[in-house]
């Protein structure tokens, strides 16, 4: 393990390039046996980063960004790393001057000093909260369907796809259909059709218990997947056809009477996969609605 030096071994080299940089720099002193590091520069990127004036960190641990959400498994391997004489790259939350946090993403390298052993520890900082937020939006809605809100067909190909402990917990499943939507669509209009899907969204979600999923399936179409247990989703598909059904859809052009035509099918010795299950209550849908729709019916 490097010998920790005194903070005075040499001067910090600081520079107008630093003061410029977009990044935030922070360079802290080795400290000794038995004083941690302390912060000898912070260029401006990190007091506009954090919420700091500059002389509010010069002589602080730097532990001062550290708060309730900060990964100390990150933070000891931190320290590890440069007692190895390594350098180190990682991502936490730290937390601004006014208690808010943020991701942040830094890399520390040593400076030695002209023996050759580490004078100063230089951390490069980037506050990544608007990215990652950015990435995690764009992965949300890959996976939503921007109309009703709910998870779209791709979210559910890949739940079942996935071979993950939420596909293999998939024991039933019920697809809905809502009757003649192009009726409405041509009688009064897309955006009419638009406030019917929504408002189906939400009474299926009503209809459904808490941990099941509820998706559209594409177009007029949705789909349940009952997790957990084995109910009986032919009595939750017959309950989604008279929900729908009993209580008319309040819409801007009044309110419209709507029917559903729904198929369910539940896990067998030759159904035990989640696609085949969707499957097999695809197939009782279209035997619902060949028969007249406005009704349930189960895989046999």
């Amino acid at each position: 393990m490097p010998v920790r030096t005194s903070p005075a071994v040499m001067a910090f080299p600081k520079s107008a390039a630093l003061d410029a940089l977009a990044d935030g720099i922070m360079a802290t002193n080795t400290g000794t046996p038995t004083e941690p590091p302390t912060v000898v520069y912070v260029n401006d990127a990190v007091c506009e980063m954090t919420g700091y004036a500059r002389e509010e960190l010069l002589g602080r641990s730097p532990g001062i960004l550290q708060g309730p959400a900060t990964d100390q498994v990150v933070i000891a391997r931190l320290r590890a790393d440069l007692d190895a004489g390594r350098s180190f790259a990682g991502q936490t939350v730290n937390y601004r001057k006014d208690g808010s946090a943020f991701l942040m993403e830094w890399s520390i390298a040593a400076i030695d000093d002209e023996d050759g052993r580490p004078a100063y520890f230089v951390a490069v900082q980037r506050d990544a909260t608007v990215p990652a937020f950015r990435l995690m939006r764009a992965e949300h809605d890959a996976r939503t369907d921007a109309l009703t809100g709910l998870p779209n067909r791709a979210h559910v190909d890949e739940i079942l796809d996935s071979g993950s402990w939420l596909s293999t917990r998939v024991h039933s499943a019920i697809v809905v259909d809502v009757d003649h939507f192009k009726a409405i669509n041509d009688q009064h209009g897309h955006l009419v059709g638009d406030e019917v899907l929504r408002l189906m969204a939400r009474r299926l979600t009503a209809s459904v218990r808490g941990g099941d999923l509820v998706a559209r399936w594409g177009g007029e179409e949705f789909c349940v997947l009952m997790i957990g247990d084995r109910n009986d989703p032919s009595v939750l598909g017959a309950r989604i056809v008279t929900a729908v059904a009993d209580t008319e859809f309040e819409t801007s052009a009044g309110p419209l009477t709507v029917t559903v035509s729904a198929g369910s099918a539940s896990a067998t010795t030759e159904l035990d996969r989640a696609v085949d299950i969707l499957r097999a209550a695809d197939e009782a849908l279209f035997r619902a609605k060949r028969s007249g729709r406005n009704r349930a019916e189960h895989a046999s």
